[in-house]
């Protein structure tokens, strides 16, 4: 009995570990606790937007776009254009309460 249904749980499990997104929907990165959204433009390019949910520096944000443009791509060489969202070194300390935009670029990965 306890078998077949570990065999059903696993298979359940896999299953839900292979879902494929719609484009642009929100998806969440617990480990780095943002939210972000990534559209395919076309065969090579991406967009990519990237939130912060706490207090979460810029920093963090820039290290997780270069590690989501390598995953995308696949390959170094890619190429980032960041639209908006550029912390000013001095925004901390004059503005702490200041509510950061989100990391916006395009992703241009190379030609395969």
């Amino acid at each position: 009995m306890r078998l077949p249904t570990t065999i059903m749980m696993s298979v359940a499990l896999s299953a839900c570990s292979n879902i494929d997104r719609e484009n642009g929907t929100p998806q969440w990165d617990f480990d780095h606790k943002l939210q972000f959204e990534q559209t395919k433009l076309s065969e090579n390019k991406y967009h990519l937007r990237v939130s912060p949910k706490s207090d979460i520096h810029f920093d963090q944000l820039a290290t997780f776009m270069m590690r989501q443009s390598y995953k995308v791509c696949g390959t170094y060489g890619f190429t980032i254009k960041v639209l908006k969202g550029i912390e000013k070194f001095e925004d901390r300390r004059s503005l702490p309460n200041l509510m950061m935009p989100s990391l916006s670029a395009n992703i241009e990965c190379p030609s395969k």
